[in-house]
């Protein structure tokens, strides 16, 4: 569904606004339905901060080609005030509440970095930790929440 100009993004307010930019977003893997993303400021700052958020589908986009892809309207671009964005509309929240068994109403959120950006679609609110810098935040992940050879 990328790109997609139907899109409409609203602010998502989060202790994560004002993250000087670019940040930097990465993908610390999926475990059991949950995504793990962190966001870490550029150096000399020592903002960092991981995401947990339920997840039926994300993907990770080149920065570039999500900035120039005529992929809804320009709230979708990270201005230094409001980092995270959730969609009002988009063809892929259409689509998916139209084919779920159980008639849920899923969940679009973007996450722009300098390198990649991420759009996640689930069914609840992201719950964000903030770390005391970024190498706390690069050693958090799934694998340090429980992976399948913990559980015998």
């Amino acid at each position: 569904m990328f790109p997609d100009p139907t899109l409409r993004w609203r602010p998502y307010e989060s202790i994560i606004d004002g993250i000087e930019r670019p940040p930097y977003v990465f993908d610390q893997g999926l475990w059991r339905g949950v995504l793990y993303l962190i966001v870490v400021a550029p150096n000399p700052s020592r903002r960092a901060y991981g995401i947990e958020l339920s997840c039926e589908i994300y993907a990770g986009f080149d920065e570039m080609i999500y900035s120039v892809a005529n992929h809804g309207d320009s709230a979708g671009m990270y201005d230094g005030g409001v980092y995270i964005k959730e969609a009002k509309s988009s063809a892929l929240l259409s689509a998916y509440a139209a084919t779920d068994p159980v008639g849920r109403k899923p969940r679009h959120f973007s996450f722009v970095g300098s390198d990649y950006c991420y759009e996640v679609l689930g069914f609840s609110e992201p719950m964000i930790r903030p770390f005391d810098n970024p190498e706390e935040a690069y050693a958090w992940g799934p694998s340090r929440q429980g992976s399948p050879s913990d559980f015998h």
